[in-house]
């Protein structure tokens, strides 16, 4: 009898802590997790239209200008915020 009841409190121990550990914490972990993920692939989006977009400015600018220095800066420039707000905009998560 005492085996039984130990053999008892055993298994009734794992299942409360089982039980406890997937209710309490996964779902705020895995919330989190998502959260993190998702704002690091717009991040990294964002850098990276950023860059393509300095890069297609410069080169428009310059060709409109015949290689004006003011203007393919300019062009770089609105470019880079032109890609990067397309870039962040268009990752969906």
């Amino acid at each position: 009898m005492r085996k039984l009841a130990l053999m008892g409190a055993l298994v009734a121990s794992l299942v409360v802590a089982t039980t406890a550990d997937v209710a309490g914490a996964y779902p705020y972990h895995h919330y989190h997790h998502y959260y993190r993920h998702c704002r690091y692939q717009r991040h990294r989006a964002g850098a990276i239209g950023a860059v393509a977009g300095a890069i297609g400015g410069a080169i428009i600018g310059s060709a409109l200008t015949h290689g004006a220095g003011g203007a393919t800066l300019l062009g770089a420039g609105a470019g880079a915020l032109t890609g990067h707000a397309i870039a962040r905009g268009s990752t969906h998560c």
